[in-house]
C-alpha cells in the first residue's frame, strides 16, 4: 500500500472508523490537508481493496475499517513495536494437542469481553499449544511470566471462580498477529507457550503435530 493511502487509513482510525463513522470527503480532506479529489481519490482505492467499507443508514453515508483493514493496521503495529522495542522473547516450540480446555475457556464472556477491548480482537475459540524443548526458551517463559503483560480480570459466574491472566502481544511465524496467553491457573509448566489469535492458527499456517513455530513476543 502507498504512504499516502496508509496515512487515510490511519487518520480513519484515529477518528474512530473502527465503529461505523459519518464523515464526508470534505471533512477528510481538511483533516489530511489534501484536495476533496484526493480524498475521495483515497476513498476510493481502499474500498476497492476491502480495507473499507461504505455503507447507508437512518444516519446517512457511513464509513468503517473492515476486518482487513484493522488486521493491516495491527500487524505493522506489531512489527514496528518489534522494531523499537528493546526487549522482547523469541521463542521456538513445537506444535502438540492439548487437552481442549482451551476452547472452552477462551470462549467464556468473561475472558472473551477482556480480550476484544484490551487486545482488540475477537480470538478464535481455542489456543494452539508449543512445547519449549529448549531449557533457555523455558527460562524465557518464566522471565515472561513474571512480566506485567495485558492483564485479564479473573471472575466468578454461578458455579465457579475463574483465574487472572496476562496477554503479551506476538508476532507468529512472522505472519499472524497474536498474543501469548499466560494463565494463573493451569496444568501446564513453563515448558509450554499457549498462543491465541483471530484465525484457527493451525490451519492457516498449515500446522500438525510437532511442526516447529516461532514466536516474537514483546
Amino acid at each position: 500500500m502507498k504512504s499516502s493511502y496508509f496515512d487515510t487509513l490511519l487518520k480513519l482510525l484515529i477518528l474512530g472508523a473502527k465503529k461505523p463513522i459519518k464523515i464526508s470527503t470534505f471533512q477528510l480532506a481538511e483533516q489530511l490537508s489534501k484536495s476533496q479529489q484526493s480524498a475521495s481519490h483515497h476513498l476510493l482505492y481502499l474500498e476497492k481493496f476491502g480495507y473499507i467499507e461504505r455503507f447507508k443508514d437512518i444516519d446517512g453515508n457511513l464509513l468503517q475499517i473492515t476486518d482487513k483493514g484493522l488486521s493491516y493496521l495491527t500487524n505493522l503495529y506489531h512489527q514496528l513495536q518489534i522494531a523499537f522495542e528493546k526487549h522482547s522473547f523469541l521463542f521456538e516450540g513445537t506444535v502438540f494437542s492439548g487437552l481442549g480446555e482451551g476452547a472452552y475457556y477462551v470462549s467464556l464472556s468473561g475472558y472473551k469481553k477482556q480480550f476484544i477491548s484490551k487486545l482488540n480482537f475477537e480470538p478464535f475459540p481455542g489456543t494452539l499449544n508449543l512445547r519449549l524443548i529448549n531449557p533457555i526458551y523455558r527460562k524465557m517463559k518464566l522471565r515472561l511470566s513474571n512480566s506485567s503483560g495485558i492483564h485479564i480480570n479473573g471472575f466468578t459466574d454461578k458455579k465457579r471462580t475463574f483465574g487472572s491472566a496476562k496477554c503479551f502481544p506476538a508476532l507468529i511465524n512472522n505472519k499472524e498477529n497474536g498474543a501469548v496467553l499466560v494463565i494463573e491457573r493451569t496444568h501446564y509448566d513453563n515448558s509450554v507457550l499457549e498462543l491465541i489469535s483471530t484465525v484457527n492458527l493451525r490451519k492457516k499456517l498449515q500446522l500438525k503435530d510437532g511442526h516447529s513455530v516461532t514466536v516474537n513476543v514483546l
